[in-house]
């Protein structure tokens, strides 16, 4: 395939999109920057939602209570707790051998209070079994797209000036014929007809209305009877 800077002007015309994309690529292959095509979205098995409803408290995080009345008889009983405190030591100053106790407003890292019940979902021992080879199937698959799709990024950011001059002298080459195109055939649909068929006169009263180059007007009167006669048939 001939070079994108050698092509005139009626070639970038003819180019297809998937003409567009060899050329970029043509450019990355010659600059070393390694060709990829988009990473697909991987199928994922599907995986059921947790089965088993629990209740939690931030106070006791890791822990849960499959009975409600239970979990608020335990958080009820911690807010009322006078003499609760938080064990702590200083490891750099005397170690774990020198422990004291801390009254603290929040025990807990959790933006919610420490003695609150909160709902929620996890999986039973016998559906966490049942999923769990599938789930991890996923986690690798989403692992690896994720992988994929990073190092694509890249590669197109490193392609990013190629893909924009190739992409960007495509379409200005398309805009300006499109405007051209335009130009011819109202010259040749209006101008062209009531100016009794001459030339001269028809851009005469064109160059009146429209701004354009004396290559633009070469253009139009190269090309106008050529649109009518395509027309035509």
């Amino acid at each position: 395939m001939k070079g994108f800077t050698e092509m005139t002007e009626q070639e970038i015309l003819a180019l297809t999109e998937e003409d567009v994309q060899k050329l970029i690529k043509l450019r990355m292959m010659e600059e070393g920057i390694k060709i990829m095509d988009k990473p697909e979205v991987p199928e994922l098995f599907e995986i059921e939602p947790a089965d088993l409803k629990v209740f939690t408290i931030p106070f006791f995080e890791g822990y849960a209570f499959t009975d409600m009345e239970e979990a608020n008889a335990v958080a009820e009983a911690l807010r009322n707790a006078k003499t609760l405190r938080k064990v702590e030591y200083d490891w750099n100053k005397l170690g774990s051998d020198y422990k004291y106790l801390v009254k603290k407003d929040k025990y807990n890292y959790s933006i919610k209070p420490d003695f609150e019940v909160n709902c929620g979902f996890v999986y039973s021992s016998e559906l966490y079994e049942k999923i769990s080879n599938f789930a991890a199937q996923n986690k690798v698959m989403k692992e690896q797209a994720a992988k994929d799709q990073k190092e694509y990024d890249e590669k197109m950011q490193e392609a990013s000036g190629i893909i924009s001059e190739i992409s960007g002298r495509v379409k200005e080459v398309k805009v300006k014929y499109e405007r051209l195109n335009r130009l011819t055939y109202k010259f040749a649909t209006d101008y062209y007809p009531l100016s009794d068929h001459n030339e001269d006169m028809a851009m005469k009263f064109m160059a009146k209305a429209y701004s354009f180059t004396d290559k633009e007007k070469e253009y139009i009167l190269q090309n106008h009877k050529e649109l009518l006669s395509t027309s035509d048939e």
